[in-house]
C-alpha cells in the first residue's frame, strides 16, 4: 500500500523524514531507497538513450525550449536530444544552484563525438550555477549531457536552442 508523503511539513514521526517520486505518487524513502530521484525524462542515462527519445526542437523566433524540473543524480548523465535545422546557432544553457555543487554540461553530435566551440560566434561560458554553450551555425541532431561530479543530486533547468522552421 503507498501512503501519500506530505512534502509541506518537515515533521518526522519516526520515518525518515523525506520523499520521493515515482512518476506521480511520492513514497517515504527507507533504507534500501536510492539516494537521488531522478526526473521525468528518464531513462535518459546514456547516449542511445538519449537518441532514442525524440528531439526536442521550438519554433524559429519563438525563444528556447525551456525543460524544468531537471535533475542531475550522482553517478548517471542525462543526455537530452535536440534537432535544429541547418546554420542556425543551437545549444543549451543550463542553471542551477550552485551551492549544490557543480555541473559538467557539453554538447554532443548523433555520433558522440564532442561539438567543437571555437569557430567565430560560439559561445562558451561557464560560471557558478549556470554554464552557456552555443554553437553559431549548427544544423542537425545533438545532444546536451549534463551531470554532477559531486555526491548530491542537483536540480537544474535548461533553455535550449534548436531552431525549426514551420512552414
Amino acid at each position: 500500500m503507498r501512503l501519500p508523503c506530505v512534502v509541506l511539513v518537515l515533521v518526522s514521526l519516526g520515518g525518515a523524514g523525506a520523499c520521493r517520486s515515482t512518476g506521480e505518487v511520492y513514497e517515504p524513502l527507507s533504507g534500501n531507497a536510492p539516494a537521488c530521484v531522478d526526473d521525468a525524462r528518464e531513462d535518459d542515462d546514456t547516449l542511445e538513450q538519449g537518441l532514442a527519445a525524440a528531439p526536442i526542437s521550438h519554433v524559429f523566433n519563438h525563444g528556447p525550449a525551456r525543460l524544468e524540473g531537471q535533475v542531475a543524480c550522482p553517478g548517471d548523465a542525462d543526455w537530452i536530444h535536440a534537432y535544429a535545422d541547418c546554420c542556425n546557432p543551437s545549444g543549451a544553457r543550463v542553471r542551477w544552484d550552485a551551492s549544490r555543487g557543480p555541473l559538467e554540461v557539453e554538447l554532443f553530435d548523433s555520433e558522440g563525438n564532442p561539438i567543437p566551440l571555437g569557430a567565430p560566434g560560439d559561445i562558451v561560458q561557464r560560471q557558478p550555477g549556470e554554464v552557456y554553450l552555443l554553437r553559431a551555425e549548427y544544423g542537425g541532431r545533438f545532444l546536451v549531457r549534463v551531470r554532477t561530479s559531486g555526491e548530491v543530486a542537483v536540480p537544474y533547468s535548461v533553455e535550449l536552442f534548436a531552431p525549426v522552421f514551420v512552414r
